[in-house]
C-alpha cells in the first residue's frame, strides 16, 4: 500500500481529538514515527518487529500500547492503530475494485484481439493445413506398411504414427528392409519391444541386433 499511496490522512481533528494529544511531545513524536512504520509496512507488524524497530524506545512502547493508542493482540503479537487500518481498509477495497474493472478491462480487449488474430491467420493456418497434408501424402512408405509388418502391435498406435512420419525417407526405407531380419531374433514375439520403442531407440541402427548369435561349442572341454 505504501507503494501505491506513500502517505495517510492525519487530520488535526484526529490528532487534537485522540488520546495522543494529551501525551508529552516525546511520545507525540515517537507515535508520529510508529504510524509511518506501520503504513509503510501495509499496517501489519508484531509488537517485537516493533520493538526492534524502537529498540532505544523499548519502554516507551509498552507506555503507549498500556495508554490504549496503540492497541496490542497478545495472542497473534500483531499491533494495531484503528485510524491507519481504517485508511487501510478503505484503500485496499478500492484497489480491489479497480484491479476487478482492469481485469474486465483487459479482457475484453484480449478477447478483440484474439478474435482480430484468428482472422488475420486464418487464410495462413489452412495453407499450412495444405502443406502438412502434402508432407504427409508425400511420404514414401506408409505408417501401416511398417505397422503391419511389425510384429508386436501394441501401445499408442498415434504416437507411433507421428514418430514415423517425422522420419526420413532413408530411415524409412531402411527400417522396412531391416525388421524382417531383425524379427528373426525374437522367436517369441512377446520379447519384441513395443513399436514405439524400436522408433524411440532408433534400433534399426543397432547392425548387431541382425546378427547370428554365435553358439557356444565344448569341443575343448
Amino acid at each position: 500500500m505504501a507503494k501505491e499511496l506513500p502517505y495517510f490522512r492525519w487530520t488535526p481533528q484526529e490528532w487534537q481529538n485522540g488520546d495522543i494529544s494529551l501525551e508529552s511531545y516525546h511520545y507525540k513524536g515517537l507515535f508520529a514515527d510508529i504510524c509511518s512504520y506501520y503504513w509503510v509496512k501495509d499496517c501489519s507488524i508484531t509488537k517485537a518487529m516493533l520493538k526492534k524497530r524502537f529498540s532505544d524506545a523499548q519502554a516507551e512502547v509498552e507506555d503507549l500500547i498500556e495508554l490504549g493508542i496503540i492497541k496490542h493482540n497478545e495472542k497473534t503479537d500483531y499491533i494495531s492503530i484503528n485510524f491507519l487500518d481504517e485508511q487501510f481498509d478503505m484503500l485496499s477495497e478500492k484497489r480491489l475494485k479497480r484491479q476487478e474493472a482492469g481485469r474486465k478491462g483487459g479482457k475484453q480487449s484480449s478477447s478483440k484481439k484474439q478474435a482480430m488474430l484468428k482472422q488475420g491467420s486464418s487464410y495462413k493456418d489452412k495453407d499450412k493445413d495444405k502443406d502438412k497434408d502434402k508432407d504427409k501424402d508425400n511420404i514414401n512408405i506408409s505408417f501401416d506398411q511398417f505397422w503391419d509388418l511389425y510384429d508386436k502391435k501394441v501401445g499408442d498406435k498415434q504416437d507411433c504414427k507421428r514418430k514415423w512420419e517425422k522420419l526420413k525417407d532413408s530411415e524409412r526405407e531402411y527400417i522396412m528392409e531391416f525388421i524382417p531380419k531383425w524379427k528373426k531374433q525374437f522367436k517369441e514375439k512377446q520379447f519384441q519391444p513395443y513399436p514405439a520403442t524400436f522408433l524411440n531407440q532408433r534400433r534399426w541402427e543397432n547392425e548387431d541386433e541382425i546378427k547370428p548369435k554365435q553358439q557356444t561349442t565344448f569341443d575343448n572341454f
